[in-house]
């Protein structure tokens, strides 16, 4: 865990306190604490798979047919939050779903560069933990290979849940314009609620 030990002397840092802001301190906060994301799930059961230990862990189906919204609609069962609603939507709306199939196709890849699961499975449906992605995008940022105006995407959309400070200037500047209307629509959708 020595990554852990340098996200905690980076937050004392009085400049990365003033870039980063209080998101920061609150990942470190919650992350000190081992605080779980905010979901909640229902009690519909999903898709399971059987470990050896006869137990049974949510898993979601990734295939070329699958849109984006459909694998969104998935990790959204039982979550009632409307900013990690609006945010996940956002990423399943994105290039056909990029984060998403991202997330869950390099689940175990991303989970073992955070030291902690990017897909919270400990409820009945499988859900993104926004504290997980938040903490990735800090402190090991290259784990997310990708281009420019999609990074903009996922900083945008952790933002939403409160997980990382964005510019706005900088995401006006990397989206395109089809990019630039999902990010409109999903900060609307997390002020209004979905509409």
């Amino acid at each position: 865990m020595e990554w852990m030990e340098t996200v905690r002397a980076l937050a004392e840092e009085p400049l990365v306190r003033l870039v980063v802001g209080e998101g920061f301190r609150g990942i470190v906060r919650r992350v000190r604490r081992g605080h779980r994301g905010a979901a909640a799930h229902s009690e519909a059961g999903p898709a399971t798979v059987s470990t050896d230990e006869r137990t049974e862990i949510p898993v979601m189906v990734t295939g070329d047919s699958t849109t984006g919204a459909e694998l969104a609609a998935g990790l959204l069962q039982g979550v009632g939050n409307e900013n990690m609603r609006a945010a996940t939507r956002l990423l399943g709306a994105h290039r056909g779903g990029f984060w998403l199939r991202r997330l869950l196709e390099q689940e175990q890849e991303l989970t073992a560069a955070a030291d902690k699961p990017v897909i919270d499975r400990t409820g009945t449906h499988p859900s993104i933990d926004w504290d997980t992605i938040g903490l990735l995008m800090l402190s090991r940022p290259s784990a997310f290979k990708s281009s420019t105006s999609e990074m903009a995407v996922l900083e945008t959309a952790a933002s939403l849940v409160s997980r990382c400070p964005v510019q706005l200037g900088e995401v006006i500047r990397a989206v395109d314009e089809s990019e630039l209307r999902l990010i409109l629509r999903a900060v609307d959708e997390a002020a209004h609620g979905e509409g």
